[in-house]
């Protein structure tokens, strides 16, 4: 009986622990996605930065480098001219970046393999 209630007691922090993975994840890249479409680049590049060591614990670093290289050009097309179609690509590909990010935490049998 004390090894069930070990078990279930370990079962009920794994979930726990991705509930809370994906729900951090989520209000992060929420809360950056929102400023950038809001036009506050510098603020949600703060905020980026500041996620980098939340994020790169729960999330492959690939993605994350990939969001980070995205991020560069966006801020670097955004210096050039900010209604540049360069821009405007740059930024609705960090966009979806940030969106997918999420999905990556996202309990489902193809995270599970």
């Amino acid at each position: 009986m004390r090894r069930l209630c070990i078990a279930l007691l370990l079962l009920a922090l794994l979930i726990w622990g991705s509930w809370w993975s994906l729900h951090a994840v989520e209000q992060v890249t929420d809360r950056i996605v929102r400023e950038i479409e809001a036009g506050d680049l510098d603020k949600a590049h703060q905020h980026w930065d500041d996620a980098q060591l939340l994020l790169g614990s729960l999330l492959l670093h690939d993605e994350i480098d990939q969001a980070d290289r995205l991020f560069d050009r966006v801020l670097a097309a955004y210096q050039k001219d900010e209604n540049s179609e360069d821009f405007l690509l740059d930024c609705t590909e960090l966009l979806a970046q940030l969106n997918h990010l999420p999905d990556l935490e996202r309990p489902s049998f193809i995270n599970l393999l």
